[in-house]
């Protein structure tokens, strides 16, 4: 973290990434190699191989690009691939909280709203250092609320409504949609192909 000119510039933890990169390239060489061990075909290895070159290739850049900078005109939060910026003066409060999901531990979030309680930018404050996430907040000089347990989606939005999507607030519903769409479509498909029988 540094401060420059009055400007802020907080950026991903630089241990959590590399602890990512580690795993997912141990990951990698374990898979790749007992694909390699066993009889499947070699091309399953090499797009294996690919696949997780793809994810380590995408957490180092989000590693190295990814920040938020808060200058005296804008929030500017930075990813891997795309960059937003907001109006600082549009920036009147913030919610922070520690969201679970139907997979994987809490992951703590931070998002920073307008008058009327719209979001302007979500962090994913995960991926920071609490003190990080800390400074932020502390130099928007904007109030900070938000609940002191781990909740859900849907449970943060009873209390700020607007944080979320519906496929957020309702993940469980969205991924039985899913799941009995695809079914209906695979019946469909064997119906179509099945032979037709003649009376």
């Amino acid at each position: 973290m540094r401060e420059v000119q009055g400007d802020l510039t907080i950026r991903p933890d630089v241990r959590k990434g590399l602890a990512v990169l580690v795993t997912a390239g141990a990951a990698a060489v374990a898979i790749v190699a007992a694909i390699l061990i066993g009889d499947a075909p070699a091309a399953l290895a090499a797009i294996m191989g690919g696949f997780f070159a793809a994810l380590i290739a995408l957490a180092a850049a989000s590693l190295l690009r990814s920040r938020v900078v808060l200058t005296s005109h804008e929030i500017i939060l930075r990813g891997p691939i795309s960059e937003r910026r907001r109006p600082r003066a549009r920036a009147a409060r913030a919610v922070r909280a520690t969201l679970t999901g139907p997979k994987g531990g809490p992951g703590d979030t931070l998002f920073i709203l307008d008058a009327h309680h719209n979001v302007l930018l979500r962090v994913s404050a995960s991926m920071y250092g609490r003190e990080q996430i800390d400074h932020l907040v502390a130099a928007l000089g904007v109030p900070c609320s938000g609940p002191a347990h781990p909740v859900t989606a849907a449970e943060l939005s009873k209390t700020y409504p607007g944080l979320f999507r519906w496929p957020e607030r309702h993940p469980y519903l969205l991924g039985f949609a899913i799941a009995a769409t695809v079914l209906i479509l695979i019946l469909a498909f064997l119906a179509l192909i099945a032979p037709q029988t003649t009376p």
